[in-house]
């Protein structure tokens, strides 16, 4: 698999990662709403992962299917 191997493209492209996320989290609009910004994405994560959980067919998995 292309993640696990330690070649030199590897190496380039997690460098380039981490200087990307390094700039987006040193950027002065991060760092001024930065709080609110994770708060509102947990908040959010957390409404879709109740829905689903709350929305699912109560009879899924219930039972023997014969065919």
């Amino acid at each position: 698999m292309w993640l696990f191997r330690r070649g030199p493209l590897q190496r380039l492209a997690i460098l380039l990662g981490t200087l990307i996320i390094f700039k987006i989290v040193s950027a002065p609009f991060f760092g001024t709403y930065g709080l609110y910004i994770v708060v509102g994405v947990a908040v959010i994560s957390l409404v879709i992962i109740l829905w689903r959980f709350f929305r699912r067919d109560p009879t899924d998995g219930v039972g023997i299917k014969l065919n």
